[in-house]
């Protein structure tokens, strides 16, 4: 039997108490199972808030060359005016080449040298480290010297000379048909400019045939003044 005086103050508190502890009891349990939200907003379906936004994507300025492990440009060196130094540098040799004619020292006496006047020359010499077999260098092109007179004595000169240069096609032989002294006799010169005509036409033709085959272009001239020519046109 209950004894409590339910009309007296203190078994309301009691009553008031023991429904806040069976109710507190049920709050507790149902805030660990679902805890509440801390952000009170609701995102709809289809509003501009639930849609990510995506980063801007970056352009390059127009004209731009992307550099990468696929396409490494190197900017080249240039002088203060922009011109490329290596480009300068290499055309700049060539100018020099090709204004000055080079001339073997073994050529002193050669009197083509006094008709050589509209073009720049000098000479070089062989040393112990560089052997020169030239006669003349002109444009990069090796140029051997022969007269009819001398290829009659010597006539293994020309072909000694020819082939440390062979193994290059860019050769060129001036081959210069001077004349032997006349003689007093007219019989005498009569026969002699048979033989020697006969003797001519074999040596130019055994002079063609060393050309052919060993990479020179063959020049004939018959005076000094026309081997020169021959140099000054290969320097232009």
């Amino acid at each position: 039997m209950n004894n409590t005086d339910p009309t007296s103050f203190k078994s309301i508190l009691a009553g008031v108490k023991k429904l806040r502890d069976i109710n507190g009891g049920s709050n507790e349990t149902n805030d660990r199972a679902s805890p509440i939200p801390t952000d009170n907003k609701i995102t709809k379906p289809g509003s501009s808030s639930s849609i990510k936004s995506i980063p801007a994507v970056r352009t390059l300025p127009p004209n731009t060359t992307v550099i990468n492990t696929f396409n490494q440009q190197r900017p080249s060196s240039t002088t203060s005016n922009g011109t490329n130094n290596s480009t300068f540098n290499r055309s700049s040799d060539n100018k020099i080449t090709s204004r000055t004619v080079l001339v073997n020292t073994t050529q002193r006496q050669n009197p083509l040298l006094d008709d050589l006047k509209n073009t720049s020359w000098r000479y070089i010499s062989s040393t112990p480290t560089r052997k020169i077999f030239y006669d003349y260098f002109v444009k990069n092109r090796s140029v051997l010297f022969l007269s009819l007179t001398y290829h009659k004595v010597h006539t293994d000169y020309i072909l000694n000379r020819m082939r440390p240069l062979s193994s290059n096609d860019d050769n060129i032989l001036i081959f210069y048909v001077d004349k032997e002294k006349e003689k007093t006799s007219d019989n005498d010169k009569r026969k002699e400019n048979i033989d020697d005509k006969k003797r001519s036409n074999t040596a130019l033709t055994e002079i063609a045939k060393l050309c052919m085959f060993n990479g020179f272009t063959l020049l004939v001239a018959f005076n000094n003044e026309q081997a020169a020519k021959y140099i000054e046109y290969l320097n232009q």
